[in-house]
């Protein structure tokens, strides 16, 4: 059996709170670095600890535009290189995927619904690489590449209903169910996989719940540069980072405060409509509430967790930044969708120095909000 052992590192980053000079928390167990955060964030000379937004660009899919060429509801997004947009819309009649310029203007549409070569029935958006946009289609069981025009470049059958996002080694790594044949049941793996899919590794495992009595426990992963970060309710507040060969390389831990259900979360969650029911669904909630909901990342490497802590403005909840090294740096206050996002939806995002995220209208449509970043 491994020994696991702690040894608490002089060397760090040194950062200063309150005047005086602090080290931040560091130990090994087993090999593995362990970043330990507190609730309060470590003040560190030179990084910014918060950031205010400024709204640039506001994507109404209740447009009559958008209704005419088929966009029935925007899901997940992302951009190129040069900030074109792309949407795929889960609700779509004809074509999944929808492309707008940085100005928010409607350039085409392509891939379409059906069960034949370069069409989709289920898909989930693994992003936009280069000049590539990827899908993994769950209904249709197969992965598609396509140009930034909707030209058909690549598409591979899978054997399970996984989702896969390509590594910058040729890689991938794949979320799909698996069985377990000692309990003769099945879970959800996350595993790297070579480039013919051959499994090499098992990353993490997520065990979902077999029915709705309770809320969906986190689960959601990111490849953020050389780097895979998964958050598991397993674990509690902890991140576990590996690098694109599938080696553990550091877990980042953090303290937090408890918090128990409001009404607002219930009805974030469960719908306006719960209270007819006449029921307070709080045993669908645990007491207290999961120390997080889900996180996002930016292109520089800084994780973006969100907490259930309500700020001052209604929609707020606290979301805690770390930096690239995994250090608790600062908070900020956000009013983006967050509620019914689970493994793994590309909501929100960060490129460029630009958040885009989800708002929720009165009317239920959805607006695409990108916003310039303004650190401080």
């Amino acid at each position: 059996m491994n020994k696991i052992f702690y040894m608490f590192l002089a060397v760090g980053l040194s950062a200063s709170c309150g005047g005086k000079e602090l080290r931040v928390d560091r130990t090994i167990e087993e090999g593995v670095e362990v970043i330990l955060n507190h609730i309060e964030p470590y003040r560190i000379k030179g990084q910014p600890t918060t950031f205010s937004l400024q709204q640039i660009l506001s994507i109404d899919l209740e447009r009559d535009d958008l209704a005419r060429a088929g966009l029935m509801g925007g899901g997940e997004w992302d951009t190129d290189i040069d900030g074109n947009i792309f949407v795929v819309g889960f609700k779509n009649s004809e074509n999944f995927i929808y492309r707008f310029d940085r100005e928010g203007r409607l350039m085409g549409s392509f891939g379409k619904r059906g069960q034949g070569p370069g069409e989709l029935s289920g898909p989930s958006l693994s992003g936009v690489y280069g000049g590539e946009i990827a899908l993994s289609d769950f209904l249709g069981m197969k992965y598609v590449v396509y140009d930034l025009d909707g030209r058909v470049l690549r598409e591979r059958r899978l054997d399970h209903p996984d989702r896969l996002n390509p590594l910058g080694n040729g890689n991938f790594v794949c979320f799909g169910p698996q069985i377990d044949p000692a309990a003769k049941a099945f879970y959800y793996a996350l595993t790297l996989r070579d480039p013919g899919l051959n499994e090499l590794k098992v990353l993490d495992r997520y065990e979902f719940p077999s029915d709705d009595s309770r809320q969906v426990p986190f689960f959601m992963w990111r490849v953020s540069g050389d780097q895979i970060i998964v958050a598991n309710e397993a674990r509690g507040y902890e991140l576990w980072v590996f690098d694109l060969d599938g080696r553990l390389i550091r877990k980042i831990r953090k303290e937090y405060r408890p918090v128990k259900v409001t009404e607002e979360i219930k009805s974030a969650i469960l719908g306006p409509d719960y209270r007819k029911s006449g029921s307070s669904q709080n045993r669908y909630f645990s007491d207290p509430l999961p120390p997080l909901n889900q996180f996002f990342t930016d292109d520089e490497g800084r994780i973006f967790v969100m907490t259930y802590e309500a700020e001052a403005h209604p929609g707020e909840y606290t979301w805690d930044i770390f930096n690239p090294e995994g250090v608790f740096i600062g908070r900020v206050a956000l009013d983006v969708l967050w509620s019914g996002l689970y493994l793994g939806s590309r909501y929100t995002f960060i490129k460029k120095g630009q958040l885009y995220s989800h708002r929720v209208k009165e009317s239920g449509y959805h607006e695409l909000i990108v916003s310039r970043v303004l650190w401080r």
